[in-house]
């Protein structure tokens, strides 16, 4: 009997056992199945994550495969992530829903992500079909039972019977957004409203910087603003598929790739020109070295690559692969504008403040879609609001890379204008210089045109020119001319005996001596030829001339030439005359009086002064 007792005491306490572990397993295990949603509940908008359940099932499934699932098969949707990623490309949605009068007006269910490849959706009741819609962007747009942009569909069937189901069929290639939410008709009427506004607050935003930056270009000509305009295009081009409108507007008529290439191109695209425009604003063939060169030009091959590749690679794997080069591009854009601002191109900075901006909007979401952080309601415009800000730092940096470059210019012309001021003032010095040189090559020239090379004294051409001047001067004046012929004594056997040299000095020595002792700046004295000279006293009377004559002579007669072991005593023979001249003509007559009367002195002797006294005649 005790043994009976404790073994129905062991059983008993197992099974309270069993039963708490049970009751712990309800409290503390996920639902299986999410609670039904009240229409009445829904004032203007519920989002629907974590009240809806997915079941990913094959593409070819339908409708009654997946209502035949156990509920346990089903999953709760998250709440906190606006994706399933892109691990399912054909997945059922199912949400319970109980209608009654009270609801707020008629209701839609929104599906906020205009990029879903095709969509069945079916209200169900009692297990019948109330109603079903079958859309998507590789469908015809006027499929769509609402027009919108995204994927908006009227509840009216089942609004007021009650219980009914929601059951939605998404196939897409690309990530599979779960961004539902149950609301009112006008307040998605409302929603579409405020966002086509801010759509055309961007784009047009984009048009006036199109036009700005396009006025630029024509004026400056410089091709960084035609890269730049090209890669605002391939950005609206871009942004016009992301948000739906462009298949709204656009190219509504579909064929079955036609979208999803609009999609594939605007990207590569966008990518292609980016990185041209990057190339080019930035001067990196010119401005970096060949590190920064090799990865702009492999980015630039590859994205025109992307560019041609589009149409010919599958949809899915192709914008895998050019959201992540597109993430790297952005990258690199940064370290090439962050070096550059280190190496201190100015304008570099502005421009690695917009690609900076613009990666962290990308990096937003990127990890929206791959379900890392929550999700939120500005997640699906982030793109669109990185690209505007981007395209707005891109503009101001356009400004300082102007104002970078007339500041270079600036500095250029001035430096060039120093340079050329520089080389005026060189110039001035050495056309200063010449004239001088000029200036002392014609004196020179002038002096060796009128002077005798050996004596210093006139030549036989320049004398002539000087004495008819003196004498027309002493017509005009009334005065005395006199005239000196002054020739060496035996000078030819001076030369011959003691050769040329000696005779050179000689005529030296005579010419300054004849310089010396006439020492009267009214004189002229000249070499007549040979060891002939002839001196012109204007103004001199008859004893000054004579008096000057003779202490020419004793001048000469007192004066020992040498050279070496020579020394000679040279003297000289002199003719002179005295004259008034009165007849214009007869300038020729007073030279030959003085010449004839120095052949006098050398017949009377040599050594001597032959002398005439003056005439009218």
């Amino acid at each position: 009997m005790p043994e009976l007792r404790t073994k129905q005491a062991t059983s008993l306490s197992a099974t309270l056992c069993s039963l708490l572990a049970l009751i712990l397993a309800m409290i503390f295990s996920p639902a299986a199945h999410a609670e039904a949603v009240h229409l009445s509940a829904v004032a203007d908008e519920m989002q629907l994550g974590g009240k809806m359940q997915y079941l990913p099932a094959p593409t070819q499934s339908t409708l009654s495969d997946v209502m035949g699932v156990d509920a346990s098969e089903w999953h709760v949707t998250p709440s906190s992530t606006r994706s399933l990623g892109r691990d399912h490309n054909s997945v059922w949605f199912h949400l319970d829903i109980i209608g009654d009068e009270s609801s707020q007006g008629p209701m839609v269910l929104r599906l906020d992500y205009p990029h879903y490849d095709y969509i069945d959706l079916y209200l169900v009741s009692d297990n019948k079909v109330l109603t079903s819609f079958h859309t998507g962007d590789q469908m015809d747009f006027e499929t769509r039972p609402i027009n919108s942009r995204t994927f908006t569909f009227p509840l009216d069937a089942i609004q007021n019977i009650g219980e009914a189901e929601i059951y939605v069929h998404i196939r897409t290639e690309g990530p599979l957004l779960i961004p539902f939410s149950l609301m009112t008709d006008a307040e998605a009427t409302i929603q579409d409203r405020n966002l086509y506004m801010s759509l055309g607050a961007y784009f047009g935003i984009l048009i006036i910087m199109f036009a700005y930056n396009a006025f630029i270009l024509g004026s400056l000509r410089d091709s960084a603003y035609l890269y730049y305009l090209t890669y605002m295009v391939a950005v609206a081009f871009h942004q016009a598929t992301l948000q739906g409108i462009g298949f709204q507007f656009l190219w509504p008529t579909n064929s079955p790739i036609e979208n999803n290439f609009a999609v594939a191109l605007s990207t590569a695209l966008m990518q292609a020109t980016a990185v041209l425009f990057v190339i080019r604003f930035i001067r990196l063939y010119k401005n970096f070295g060949s590190f920064e060169r090799v990865i702009g030009t492999c980015l630039l091959v590859y994205s025109i690559a992307l560019v041609i590749g589009s149409p010919f690679m599958d949809y899915a794997s192709f914008l895998a692969i050019v959201n992540v080069t597109a993430a790297i591009s952005v990258l690199c854009g940064l370290y090439i504008g962050v070096k550059g601002w280190r190496m201190g191109v100015k304008f570099a900075r502005l421009f690695a403040m917009a690609w900076f901006t613009y990666l962290i909007f990308i990096g937003w979401y990127l990890l929206e879609l791959a379900s890392i952080i929550p999700a939120s309601s500005l997640g699906e415009h982030s793109l669109a609001i990185g690209s505007a800000l981007e395209l707005a730092l891109l503009s101001i940096a356009f400004a300082d890379r102007i104002n970078h470059e007339k500041e270079l210019r600036l500095r250029s012309q001035s430096r060039l204008m120093d340079v050329q001021i520089a080389m005026n003032a060189d110039l001035e010095e050495k056309v200063r210089q010449r004239t001088n040189q000029l200036e002392e090559a014609n004196r020179r020239l002038k002096i060796l045109s009128t002077t005798d090379g050996l004596t210093g004294l006139l030549n036989r051409r320049h004398f002539d020119e000087c004495y008819e001047k003196a004498y027309l001067s002493a017509c005009r004046r009334n005065e005395p001319l006199a005239v000196l012929m002054i020739d060496i004594d035996h000078f030819k056997h001076l030369n011959d005996e003691h050769g040329h040299r000696f005779g050179d000095i000689c005529l030296i020595q005579a010419g300054r001596l004849i310089k010396e002792t006439i020492n009267d700046d009214q004189a002229i004295a000249a070499r007549y030829g040979g060891e002939e000279f002839v001196v012109i006293l204007p103004g001199a009377t008859s004893e000054q001339a004579r008096n000057k004559a003779e202490a020419l002579r004793l001048a000469f007669a007192e004066y020992v030439v040498r050279d070496d072991d020579t020394a000679k005593i040279m003297t000289v023979s002199i003719g002179l005359t005295v004259d008034q001249p009165v007849d214009r003509a007869a300038w020729e007559k007073l030279l030959q009086a003085a010449d004839s009367l120095l052949y006098t002195a050398k017949r009377n002797g040599r050594n001597q002064v032959a002398f005439l006294k003056e005439s009218n005649s």
